[in-house]
């Protein structure tokens, strides 16, 4: 059943007719089993935009720094957050009169497929062990999200549930040691306490067992003896930077009593957003295990600034090309309100003359970062059409359209004769990667340089060399774009003029550099390049051209020849070169956000199995690596300590929030989609696009359902849909578009591929669709489709 041969043929859903029974079985959750997951795994439990991170381990020890955002000094490296000083080491054992058998890990899932809990299964000598592990906010209240000082009593909470599936009585040993802040854990009572006073771990209920010191006082040894089928359950509670002396002030809610409540506070929080379900279970429970981990890797720091992390250790930082994404998903899931909070953090950090890229603690400078923040800002206004916020945000995104014009006179210097020595530009860098360096082909004299026009060398990250990325400058243009309509939606005509300017030209020095850079490209058809002077670079983040830029179309000849070139280099179903690990690995993350460009191409089968193949690399507890070496012969992108690594170890930070975020995002655009006319000009429209990514073979029977509730658009209206297979050759639509008549909507009928469409009405009058898209005009009603097929 999980045999490669069931799995590929799975994932095509052109050929599920012809798979054997046991691969039809497992289609019907669409063979994801997460079997390309990464064998360095670990996970992750926390409270929704906490401070504090705590990783579960594969073994289910527990591991957390102390360094929060709230105590991050203002000078510090990236990763300061990987230093794990705070750690619990849970270590079972069977024992009897031989040698003790140390339980092993089977599995680790989430708590009811969904919840952020960790359920860890061991076994050995006879003996079974579930773990579970939660974090808990004994004061959160489930009506109401969480806000800056919220948690500041919560705790992690382990159940620990022995059980002897023997016929004979069978002894355990459950060795508990750790330590905070770096400083051990010693035995006091029922407690491991540091030499500092602080907690590390404390035994809330031992189930009836002996519990012994060991090690010199730094070991507490819980033992039992379980009679033929018995159970038993400690519980043990780590709360967060908590001071035994104040022990008494801790919660007396049972362990059972907080397992409900931080359940209650995650329900409480999805269905005050948008709620999704398709037929296939996964697929739901990945949209809100998603959205969980997007929250908890947002964090407040002693500002009261909220933070859109990419990772909980080594990423622990704020990076606006990724915030945008994961400032989307908050969005597009109904969470407009940390969304917002995320986005004008960003305002503190644009430096005075505009420059508005940052973090200044790991590659810097990268001007992918404005414009991820300029685009976040004018999505948050799209979903809300809240002027008043867009006139406080919009002299930011001014000034940073500022500097990008003023800055991209940098390149406009060099291999230019007469200019004198102290005016020429520095290459700026505080820190990088050693990636391969940036060719420079011999110029013609007088000839410009490949990147003329473009924003001066920077930082290249995503596996790209130092020097003068696409990204960049495709993100840094999209943002002088949103920026001239943010001044048109304000009014600000005289700015809008100049801004659209601006803009004219950044876009067609762009261009220019690409046709350049084309004729570098050394294998056919020609694609939309990485790197002007190095067109075959990682090419993961030149897909931001496309979306969400505008800047080329989904059906460039271009953007034809890069998916060409990817899908002849794919591994496992995804694409290699596309960040560090350059040939030798894949990102799965970053994956479902290339796979957008398949969506707008209207290409649902490529989309559905790049979004399948992405979550068959994540690990069993929905969180994504950020990448995953696939072959370690290959050859590297940069050197980086990856380098060292096995095949199917992973780089980066564990979860990855881009990971998350972006499948948020693809399995609500799946359903619900906006699409603006590409090439992107001032007068491009937005229209909306029902169930563009749903494949037939997803609602294959009758009675399955299809449903998305209350996604706020970036047309301003917040709109619901359902699809019901009413029988084997019919489904029925109802659409309600919100508040705000919608000029155009687009319907992709999902009729299984080899039927022909006998008949559409709209709202009971007939209708004729082009092909299988059926376009309706100024939706301002609930709506419904009803459509036949013949096979």
């Amino acid at each position: 059943m999980n045999s490669a041969p069931c799995r590929l043929l799975c994932l095509s859903a052109a050929t599920l007719l012809l798979a054997a029974p046991s691969c039809l079985s497992q289609a019907t959750e669409l063979g994801i089993d997460h079997h390309f997951q990464n064998t360095d795994a670990q996970s992750l439990i926390g409270l929704p935009m906490g401070s504090h991170k705590t990783t579960v381990e594969k073994d289910g020890s527990l591991k957390w720094s102390q360094w929060s955002l709230k105590r991050k000094p203002l000078d510090v490296p990236i990763g300061f957050s990987s230093q794990m000083d705070g750690a619990l080491a849970i270590e079972p054992f069977a024992t009897g009169s031989g040698a003790d058998t140390r339980l092993k890990t089977t599995s680790q899932t989430l708590y009811k497929g969904r919840y952020p809990f960790i359920v860890s299964k061991l076994t050995g000598g006879g003996l079974t062990l579930e773990e579970l592990a939660f974090s808990a906010d004994p004061e959160a209240d489930p009506a109401v999200d969480p806000r800056n000082g919220s948690g500041t009593r919560g705790l992690d909470l382990i159940k620990l549930t022995f059980t002897n599936e023997g016929s004979a009585p069978q002894s355990f040993a459950l060795k508990l040691s750790g330590r905070e802040r770096n400083l051990p854990g010693h035995v006091t009572g029922h407690a491991l306490i540091s030499g500092s006073g602080e907690d590390v771990a404390l035994v809330a209920d031992n189930g009836g067992a002996t519990e012994t010191t060991e090690d010199n006082g730094l070991t507490l040894n819980l033992k039992a003896t379980l009679a033929p089928r018995q159970t038993k359950t400690i519980w043990l509670r780590v709360p967060y930077e908590w001071s035994a002396k104040r022990n008494s002030e801790l919660t007396t809610l049972s362990g059972d009593a907080l397992l409900q409540k931080a359940a209650a506070q995650w329900d409480g929080i999805w269905s005050r957003g948008t709620r999704i379900h398709y037929p296939q279970q996964v697929l739901n429970d990945f949209f809100d295990s998603s959205l969980a981990y997007v929250l908890i890797l947002t964090e407040y720091d002693a500002q009261g600034d909220l933070w859109a992390l990419d990772g909980p250790d080594v990423y622990r930082q704020y990076w606006g090309r990724g915030e945008y994404f994961q400032a989307r998903a908050l969005e597009v899931a109904g969470h407009l309100a940390p969304a917002r909070e995320s986005i004008e953090h960003a305002f503190r950090i644009m430096i005075d003359d505009g420059e508005w890229d940052g973090p200044p603690t790991s590659g810097f400078p990268a001007w992918d970062n404005t414009g991820g923040n300029a685009g976040a800002v004018w999505d948050y206004y799209l979903y809300t059409r809240d002027k008043t916020w867009l006139a406080k945000a919009y002299p930011y995104l001014l000034k940073s359209s500022e500097w990008i014009h003023a800055h991209r006179e940098e390149t406009q210097l060099e291999n230019v004769a007469g200019i004198p020595t102290g005016a020429k530009p520095i290459h700026r860098m505080l820190t990088g990667a050693k990636c391969r360096p940036e060719p420079e082909p011999e110029l013609k004299p007088g000839e410009k340089t490949y990147w003329y026009g473009l924003l001066p060398w920077s930082y290249g990250d995503s596996g790209l060399p130092e020097g003068h990325s696409y990204s960049h400058n495709f993100l840094a243009a999209y943002g002088v774009r949103v920026s001239a309509e943010a001044a048109r939606a304000l009014g600000r005509t005289e700015d809008a003029a100049w801004l659209d300017k601006e803009y004219s030209s950044f876009a067609a020095a762009i261009r220019a550099s690409v046709e350049r850079s084309v004729t570098l490209e050394k294998i056919s058809p020609a694609y939309l390049p990485a790197q002007p002077t190095r067109p075959d670079a990682a090419y993961s983040q030149t897909f931001l051209g496309i979306w969400p830029t505008g800047l080329y179309s989904p059906n460039d000849p271009l953007v034809t020849g890069l998916l060409t070139r990817m899908e002849k280099e794919e591994v496992q179903g995804l694409p290699t070169n596309v960040a560090w690990a350059g040939p030798a690995g894949v990102w799965p993350g970053e994956a479902m956000n290339m796979s957008e460009t398949y969506l707008l191409r209207d290409d649902a089968k490529k989309n559905a199995e790049m979004l399948i193949a992405a979550l068959n690399h994540s690990y069993t507890t929905n969180v994504f690596k950020e990448e995953i070496l696939t072959d370690v012969t290959r050859e590297r992108a940069c050197d980086t300590p990856h380098s060292k690594r096995q095949n199917m170890e992973g780089t980066g930070d564990m979860p990855e929030a881009w990971g998350n975020a972006n499948a948020v995002d693809l399995l609500r655009d799946n359903l619900v989609q906006e699409r603006t006319e590409m090439p992107s000009t001032i007068d491009s429209k937005t229209t909306l696009h029902l169930l563009p990514g749903l494949l037939p073979e997803w609602i294959s029977k009758p009675g399955d359902v299809v449903s998305i509730d209350r996604t706020p658009t970036t047309l301003g209206t917040t709109v619901s849909l359902k699809l019901e297979r009413t029988s084997a050759t019919a489904m029925h639509l109802s659409f309600a578009p919100g508040a705000n008549a919608l000029e155009t909507v687009i319907v992709h009928l999902p009729v299984p591929e080899g039927a022909t469409l006998k008949s559409v009405t709209v709202d009971g009058s007939a209708a004729h669709p082009a092909g299988r898209l059926l376009t309706l005009h100024h939706v301002s009603k609930p709506t419904t489709v009803t459509f036949e097929f013949a096979r």
